[in-house]
Protein backbone atom coordinates (compact mmCIF):
# COMPACT_ATOMS: atom_id res chain seq x y z
CA UNK A 1 0.00 0.00 0.00
CA UNK A 2 0.97 3.42 -0.72
CA UNK A 3 1.87 6.25 1.56
CA UNK A 4 -1.49 7.08 3.06
CA UNK A 5 -1.99 10.72 4.52
CA UNK A 6 -3.97 11.13 7.06
CA UNK A 7 -5.52 13.87 9.75
CA UNK A 8 -7.65 14.86 12.42
CA UNK A 9 -10.11 17.42 12.48
CA UNK A 10 -11.91 17.81 15.69
CA UNK A 11 -10.66 15.80 19.10
CA UNK A 12 -13.88 16.20 20.97
CA UNK A 13 -13.79 12.49 22.08
CA UNK A 14 -11.71 9.86 22.98
CA UNK A 15 -12.59 7.18 20.13
CA UNK A 16 -10.25 9.65 17.47
CA UNK A 17 -7.58 7.72 19.02
CA UNK A 18 -8.74 4.55 18.10
CA UNK A 19 -9.26 6.27 14.43
CA UNK A 20 -5.34 7.17 14.64
CA UNK A 21 -3.76 4.09 16.29
CA UNK A 22 -5.95 1.64 13.57
CA UNK A 23 -4.83 4.56 10.70
CA UNK A 24 -1.11 4.00 11.93
CA UNK A 25 -1.08 0.15 11.94
CA UNK A 26 -1.79 0.26 8.09
CA UNK A 27 1.28 0.11 6.00
CA UNK A 28 2.70 3.19 4.79
CA UNK A 29 0.33 5.59 7.07
CA UNK A 30 1.66 9.30 7.98
CA UNK A 31 -0.30 11.31 10.45
CA UNK A 32 0.09 14.67 9.03
CA UNK A 33 -1.79 16.90 11.68
CA UNK A 34 -4.70 17.72 13.21
CA UNK A 35 -7.18 20.77 13.78
CA UNK A 36 -8.98 21.74 16.85
CA UNK A 37 -10.88 25.11 17.46
CA UNK A 38 -9.62 24.35 21.61
CA UNK A 39 -6.45 25.97 22.39
CA UNK A 40 -6.00 23.70 25.18
CA UNK A 41 -6.77 20.38 23.19
CA UNK A 42 -4.31 21.70 20.35
CA UNK A 43 -1.62 21.87 23.29
CA UNK A 44 -1.98 18.59 24.97
CA UNK A 45 -2.12 16.73 21.63
CA UNK A 46 0.15 18.32 19.60
CA UNK A 47 2.28 16.59 22.11
CA UNK A 48 0.69 13.60 22.65
CA UNK A 49 1.10 13.18 18.91
CA UNK A 50 3.88 14.67 18.03
CA UNK A 51 2.70 16.00 14.94
CA UNK A 52 1.41 19.51 14.01
CA UNK A 53 -1.92 21.75 15.02
CA UNK A 54 -3.91 23.79 13.20
CA UNK A 55 -6.45 26.39 14.28
CA UNK A 56 -8.72 25.93 11.05
CA UNK A 57 -9.89 23.33 9.02
CA UNK A 58 -8.63 25.53 5.86
CA UNK A 59 -5.06 25.14 7.43
CA UNK A 60 -5.08 21.94 8.25
CA UNK A 61 -5.89 20.62 4.92
CA UNK A 62 -3.55 23.19 2.75
CA UNK A 63 -0.47 22.64 4.89
CA UNK A 64 -1.05 19.17 5.10
CA UNK A 65 -2.99 17.73 1.94
CA UNK A 66 -5.00 14.61 4.03
CA UNK A 67 -6.37 11.97 1.48
CA UNK A 68 -8.14 10.64 4.84
CA UNK A 69 -9.41 13.09 7.91
CA UNK A 70 -10.92 11.27 10.66
CA UNK A 71 -13.65 13.51 12.66
CA UNK A 72 -14.46 13.63 16.21
CA UNK A 73 -16.18 17.22 16.55
CA UNK A 74 -18.98 18.06 18.98
CA UNK A 75 -21.75 16.32 17.84
CA UNK A 76 -24.28 19.13 16.50
CA UNK A 77 -21.70 20.40 14.38
CA UNK A 78 -20.18 17.16 12.56
CA UNK A 79 -22.53 17.87 9.65
CA UNK A 80 -20.93 21.50 8.34
CA UNK A 81 -17.39 19.71 9.33
CA UNK A 82 -18.03 16.98 6.85
CA UNK A 83 -19.04 18.99 4.02
CA UNK A 84 -16.31 21.08 4.58
CA UNK A 85 -13.56 18.68 4.39
CA UNK A 86 -15.04 16.49 1.34
CA UNK A 87 -15.48 19.66 -0.43
CA UNK A 88 -11.76 19.97 0.22
CA UNK A 89 -11.24 17.05 -1.42
CA UNK A 90 -11.19 14.53 1.85
CA UNK A 91 -12.17 11.68 2.84
CA UNK A 92 -13.76 11.01 6.37
CA UNK A 93 -13.80 8.70 8.53
CA UNK A 94 -16.14 9.73 11.49
CA UNK A 95 -16.99 8.94 15.05
CA UNK A 96 -20.34 7.78 15.59
CA UNK A 97 -22.71 9.75 15.51
CA UNK A 98 -22.88 10.61 12.10
CA UNK A 99 -25.21 13.74 12.68
CA UNK A 100 -27.81 14.80 15.06
CA UNK A 101 -30.50 15.90 12.84
CA UNK A 102 -31.87 14.92 9.48
CA UNK A 103 -31.07 18.30 7.95
CA UNK A 104 -27.52 17.62 8.55
CA UNK A 105 -27.40 13.70 7.07
CA UNK A 106 -29.04 15.11 3.91
CA UNK A 107 -26.60 17.53 3.81
CA UNK A 108 -23.18 15.00 4.00
CA UNK A 109 -25.18 12.98 1.75
CA UNK A 110 -25.41 15.37 -0.72
CA UNK A 111 -22.12 16.32 -0.20
CA UNK A 112 -20.85 12.61 -0.97
CA UNK A 113 -22.47 12.88 -4.22
CA UNK A 114 -21.48 15.90 -5.21
CA UNK A 115 -17.79 15.34 -4.04
CA UNK A 116 -17.21 12.01 -4.75
CA UNK A 117 -15.61 11.79 -1.48
CA UNK A 118 -15.79 8.64 0.74
CA UNK A 119 -17.95 9.40 4.39
CA UNK A 120 -17.32 6.36 6.64
CA UNK A 121 -18.85 6.04 9.72
CA UNK A 122 -16.56 4.23 12.72
CA UNK A 123 -19.93 1.14 13.03
CA UNK A 124 -16.98 -1.38 14.25
CA UNK A 125 -19.60 -4.00 15.00
CA UNK A 126 -19.21 -5.43 11.32
CA UNK A 127 -15.25 -5.93 12.50
CA UNK A 128 -15.79 -7.82 15.81
CA UNK A 129 -15.19 -10.94 15.94
CA UNK A 130 -17.66 -12.65 17.80
CA UNK A 131 -20.51 -10.94 15.89
CA UNK A 132 -18.79 -12.20 12.61
CA UNK A 133 -18.91 -15.52 13.75
CA UNK A 134 -22.87 -15.03 14.27
CA UNK A 135 -22.99 -14.08 10.79
CA UNK A 136 -21.15 -16.27 9.38
CA UNK A 137 -24.09 -19.03 11.40
CA UNK A 138 -26.64 -17.15 9.81
CA UNK A 139 -25.64 -16.50 6.17
CA UNK A 140 -24.94 -20.81 6.11
CA UNK A 141 -28.29 -21.26 7.37
CA UNK A 142 -27.35 -23.67 10.49
CA UNK A 143 -29.19 -21.55 12.59
CA UNK A 144 -32.20 -21.07 10.30
CA UNK A 145 -33.75 -17.86 10.15
CA UNK A 146 -33.23 -15.31 13.04
CA UNK A 147 -36.14 -14.30 14.63
CA UNK A 148 -35.00 -11.71 17.08
CA UNK A 149 -32.26 -9.58 18.30
CA UNK A 150 -31.67 -8.64 21.88
CA UNK A 151 -28.84 -5.68 22.57
CA UNK A 152 -27.78 -4.40 25.68
CA UNK A 153 -25.05 -1.68 25.42
CA UNK A 154 -24.34 -0.32 29.28
CA UNK A 155 -21.70 2.47 29.84
CA UNK A 156 -20.45 4.59 32.70
CA UNK A 157 -21.17 8.07 31.95
CA UNK A 158 -18.67 9.18 34.50
CA UNK A 159 -19.75 12.77 34.29
CA UNK A 160 -17.33 14.66 35.94
CA UNK A 161 -14.89 13.27 33.43
CA UNK A 162 -16.93 14.37 30.08
CA UNK A 163 -16.71 17.64 28.48
CA UNK A 164 -19.57 20.73 29.23
CA UNK A 165 -21.13 19.85 25.59
CA UNK A 166 -22.25 16.19 26.28
CA UNK A 167 -24.91 17.70 28.77
CA UNK A 168 -26.28 20.56 26.20
CA UNK A 169 -28.91 18.65 24.48
CA UNK A 170 -28.56 20.57 21.52
CA UNK A 171 -24.79 19.58 20.96
CA UNK A 172 -25.25 16.21 22.30
CA UNK A 173 -28.11 14.90 20.69
CA UNK A 174 -29.42 12.15 23.06
CA UNK A 175 -27.89 8.70 24.30
CA UNK A 176 -30.11 7.24 22.00
CA UNK A 177 -28.72 8.66 18.43
CA UNK A 178 -24.99 8.11 20.17
CA UNK A 179 -25.12 5.00 21.62
CA UNK A 180 -28.13 2.74 19.55
CA UNK A 181 -26.49 3.52 16.79
CA UNK A 182 -23.89 0.21 17.16
CA UNK A 183 -26.83 -2.30 17.36
CA UNK A 184 -29.29 -0.75 14.80
CA UNK A 185 -26.60 -0.83 12.08
CA UNK A 186 -25.62 -4.32 13.42
CA UNK A 187 -29.32 -5.40 12.85
CA UNK A 188 -29.44 -4.38 9.25
CA UNK A 189 -25.87 -6.05 8.55
CA UNK A 190 -27.23 -9.45 10.27
CA UNK A 191 -30.87 -9.59 8.56
CA UNK A 192 -29.08 -7.87 5.08
CA UNK A 193 -32.16 -5.73 5.33
CA UNK A 194 -33.90 -2.67 7.06
CA UNK A 195 -36.49 -2.34 9.22
CA UNK A 196 -39.99 -1.52 8.23
CA UNK A 197 -40.93 -0.28 11.54
CA UNK A 198 -39.58 1.50 14.52
CA UNK A 199 -40.71 2.13 17.81
CA UNK A 200 -38.93 3.75 20.91
CA UNK A 201 -37.95 5.05 24.20
CA UNK A 202 -35.90 7.52 25.58
CA UNK A 203 -35.53 9.37 28.89
CA UNK A 204 -33.44 10.28 32.11
CA UNK A 205 -33.77 8.48 35.35
CA UNK A 206 -30.21 8.84 37.26
CA UNK A 207 -28.65 12.06 35.71
CA UNK A 208 -31.43 13.98 36.38
CA UNK A 209 -29.59 17.17 37.28
CA UNK A 210 -28.53 17.95 33.45
CA UNK A 211 -31.63 19.84 31.84
CA UNK A 212 -32.59 17.78 29.05
CA UNK A 213 -29.65 14.93 29.12
CA UNK A 214 -31.26 11.51 28.53
CA UNK A 215 -29.43 8.76 30.23
CA UNK A 216 -31.52 5.48 28.84
CA UNK A 217 -33.49 4.72 25.10
CA UNK A 218 -35.04 1.38 24.54
CA UNK A 219 -35.26 0.96 20.27
CA UNK A 220 -37.56 -1.96 19.06
CA UNK A 221 -37.60 -2.93 15.13
CA UNK A 222 -39.81 -4.66 13.17
CA UNK A 223 -38.89 -6.21 9.47
CA UNK A 224 -41.35 -7.38 6.78
CA UNK A 225 -40.83 -11.09 7.94
CA UNK A 226 -42.45 -9.91 11.46
CA UNK A 227 -38.71 -10.66 12.84
CA UNK A 228 -37.42 -8.11 15.66
CA UNK A 229 -34.58 -6.47 16.87
CA UNK A 230 -34.80 -4.43 20.54
CA UNK A 231 -32.34 -2.71 21.79
CA UNK A 232 -31.41 -0.79 24.86
CA UNK A 233 -28.14 1.11 25.50
CA UNK A 234 -27.74 3.49 28.85
CA UNK A 235 -25.02 5.33 30.94
CA UNK A 236 -26.13 3.73 34.27
CA UNK A 237 -23.58 1.44 34.44
CA UNK A 238 -22.43 1.97 38.33
CA UNK A 239 -18.44 3.63 38.62
CA UNK A 240 -17.37 0.91 40.83
CA UNK A 241 -18.21 -1.51 38.16
CA UNK A 242 -15.09 -2.90 36.83
CA UNK A 243 -15.43 -2.42 33.20
CA UNK A 244 -17.01 0.39 31.13
CA UNK A 245 -19.77 -1.82 30.44
CA UNK A 246 -20.86 -5.42 30.21
CA UNK A 247 -22.63 -6.17 26.90
CA UNK A 248 -24.44 -8.69 25.83
CA UNK A 249 -26.19 -9.89 22.50
CA UNK A 250 -29.01 -12.51 22.17
CA UNK A 251 -29.57 -14.10 18.78
CA UNK A 252 -33.16 -16.07 18.73
CA UNK A 253 -33.12 -18.26 15.58
CA UNK A 254 -35.50 -21.03 14.28
CA UNK A 255 -32.85 -23.76 14.61
CA UNK A 256 -30.89 -22.23 17.66
CA UNK A 257 -29.79 -19.55 20.10
CA UNK A 258 -26.60 -17.65 20.57
CA UNK A 259 -25.61 -15.43 23.28
CA UNK A 260 -22.27 -13.05 23.35
CA UNK A 261 -21.05 -11.60 26.33
CA UNK A 262 -18.72 -8.87 26.12
CA UNK A 263 -16.50 -9.57 28.78
CA UNK A 264 -14.13 -8.11 30.03
CA UNK A 265 -15.62 -5.33 28.48
CA UNK A 266 -17.91 -3.50 25.82
CA UNK A 267 -14.66 -1.58 24.14
CA UNK A 268 -12.73 -4.87 23.99
CA UNK A 269 -14.01 -5.44 20.22
CA UNK A 270 -12.35 -9.13 19.38
CA UNK A 271 -12.91 -10.45 22.49
CA UNK A 272 -15.63 -12.37 24.78
CA UNK A 273 -17.73 -15.53 24.76
CA UNK A 274 -20.08 -17.17 22.45
CA UNK A 275 -22.17 -19.58 23.74
CA UNK A 276 -24.19 -21.60 20.81
CA UNK A 277 -27.09 -23.67 21.73
CA UNK A 278 -28.38 -25.18 18.62
CA UNK A 279 -32.12 -27.16 18.87
CA UNK A 280 -31.23 -30.41 18.84
CA UNK A 281 -27.73 -30.38 20.55
CA UNK A 282 -25.56 -29.68 23.69
CA UNK A 283 -24.20 -26.50 24.10
CA UNK A 284 -20.78 -25.16 22.56
CA UNK A 285 -18.77 -22.19 22.79
CA UNK A 286 -17.95 -20.40 19.40
CA UNK A 287 -14.92 -18.76 18.47
CA UNK A 288 -14.24 -15.29 17.03
CA UNK A 289 -14.18 -14.71 13.55
CA UNK A 290 -11.67 -11.91 12.41
CA UNK A 291 -11.90 -9.71 10.05
CA UNK A 292 -10.03 -10.32 7.06
CA UNK A 293 -8.64 -6.51 6.81
CA UNK A 294 -9.75 -3.59 9.59
CA UNK A 295 -12.16 -1.17 8.96
CA UNK A 296 -9.71 1.57 8.27
CA UNK A 297 -8.13 -0.73 6.04
CA UNK A 298 -11.16 -1.29 4.06
CA UNK A 299 -11.95 2.65 4.04
CA UNK A 300 -8.77 3.37 2.94
CA UNK A 301 -9.58 0.40 0.03
CA UNK A 302 -12.90 2.46 -0.77
CA UNK A 303 -11.33 5.39 -0.78
CA UNK A 304 -8.92 4.34 -3.71
CA UNK A 305 -11.50 2.91 -6.03
CA UNK A 306 -12.26 -0.87 -4.09
CA UNK A 307 -16.67 -1.67 -4.53
CA UNK A 308 -16.09 -3.88 -1.72
CA UNK A 309 -15.85 -3.71 2.35
CA UNK A 310 -17.57 -4.82 5.16
CA UNK A 311 -19.41 -1.79 5.45
CA UNK A 312 -19.69 0.87 2.64
CA UNK A 313 -20.70 4.79 3.40
CA UNK A 314 -24.11 3.85 2.35
CA UNK A 315 -24.86 1.80 4.99
CA UNK A 316 -23.65 4.54 7.81
CA UNK A 317 -25.81 6.64 6.02
CA UNK A 318 -29.15 4.34 6.17
CA UNK A 319 -28.16 3.53 10.02
CA UNK A 320 -28.35 6.89 11.22
CA UNK A 321 -31.18 7.47 9.35
CA UNK A 322 -32.88 4.41 11.11
CA UNK A 323 -31.26 6.09 14.50
CA UNK A 324 -33.08 9.21 13.70
CA UNK A 325 -36.36 8.22 13.23
CA UNK A 326 -35.73 5.95 16.27
CA UNK A 327 -35.36 9.06 18.28
CA UNK A 328 -38.09 10.85 16.32
CA UNK A 329 -40.20 7.78 17.59
CA UNK A 330 -39.24 8.58 21.25
CA UNK A 331 -40.22 11.92 21.11
CA UNK A 332 -43.47 11.70 19.78
CA UNK A 333 -44.68 8.26 21.13
CA UNK A 334 -45.38 6.85 17.85
CA UNK A 335 -44.64 4.19 15.89
CA UNK A 336 -43.30 4.88 12.60
CA UNK A 337 -43.52 3.28 9.36
CA UNK A 338 -39.70 3.20 8.04
CA UNK A 339 -40.89 2.41 4.24
CA UNK A 340 -40.20 4.42 1.63
CA UNK A 341 -38.12 6.79 4.32
CA UNK A 342 -34.66 5.06 4.27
Amino acid sequence: MSVIRFAVAGLKHFHILTFVKGMLELPGARFVGFFDDDPQLREQYSKEFGVPAFETVGELVDSTEPEVVGVAEVNSRKGDLICDLAGRGCHVMVDKPLVTEFEDLDKVEAAAEKTGRKIGLMLLERYNGPTRAVRELLVSGEVGKLVNFTGLAPHKLKPAGRPDWMFQPELYGGVLNDLCIHNVDLCRWMWGADPVAVTAAEGCLRFTEYAGFTDHAEVFLEFADSSTGMLRADWLTPEAFPSHGDGRQFFECTDGTIEILSAPDIHRLGEGTINYDAWNAERKQLSPSPPAQSAYADFVALCRGAEVAEILPEDGFRSTRVTLYAREAARTGQKIDLRGKL
